[in-house]
């Protein structure tokens, strides 16, 4: 389980990491057409799909709900929606990201929740994080910008505070998951008994 989870961590953490970078480069270099936006936006989320359908298929034997299929073919659909339509209005744009952080953020709560009953495992700050989380993904989809200028920055700024977010969810779980392995692997065992009965 300690190695499965290391596997997801990281991932999500380097997949975070270049988050960071696009949102870096959408907020120094703000003058990109929305096609440019488009295309850059739904390679991302491409790569980012793909990453995570490759987890699911090889972890499905973690019992723990970090739904990276769901996610992944989300990210994968909303990436071909942007390269599809590169030079889509800016509405189109913000929604496939808003709903991205949004569909990311509701997962991470879901895993806090589940390790709920751990004892001092942090499950509140997760859990605040994720509301923060989906927040920023509302604001992004409610964007009053018009110009291409103004929604490259703001989808830049948010796209990092996310990634930020999503890096200190992945550490959390990451320590946790090391110090408490064997009280997950009993929890997860007595739900699966319940599940089978």
């Amino acid at each position: 389980m300690k190695a499965a989870f290391q596997k997801i961590t990281g991932a999500v953490i380097g997949i975070s990491v270049c988050a960071i970078i696009l949102g870096l480069i959408l907020i120094f270099y703000p003058s990109m057409s929305l096609k440019t936006l488009g295309v850059i936006g739904g390679i991302y989320l491409l790569a980012h799909g793909t990453v995570l359908l490759y987890l699911s298929f090889k972890l499905s034997k973690v019992f723990v709900p970090y739904e990276t299929m769901f996610n992944g073919a989300f990210s994968i659909l909303l990436g071909i929606v942007l390269l599809c339509k590169p030079d889509s209005v800016s509405v189109l744009i913000a929604i496939a990201f808003g709903m991205w952080i949004i569909s990311s953020s509701v997962n991470n709560i879901k895993v806090a929740y589940f390790f709920r009953e751990i004892e001092q495992f942090p499950s509140v700050l997760m859990i605040l994080i994720g509301v923060l989380d989906i927040i920023l993904g509302c604001l992004v989809i409610i964007n009053p910008f018009e110009t291409s200028i103004s929604l490259t920055v703001f989808i830049g700024i948010i796209l990092c505070i996310h990634s930020i977010f999503n890096i200190i969810d992945m550490m959390i779980l990451r320590k946790n998951v090391t110090e408490k392995e064997k009280l997950l692997k009993n929890m997860i065992q007595e739900r699966l008994t319940k599940i089978m009965k």
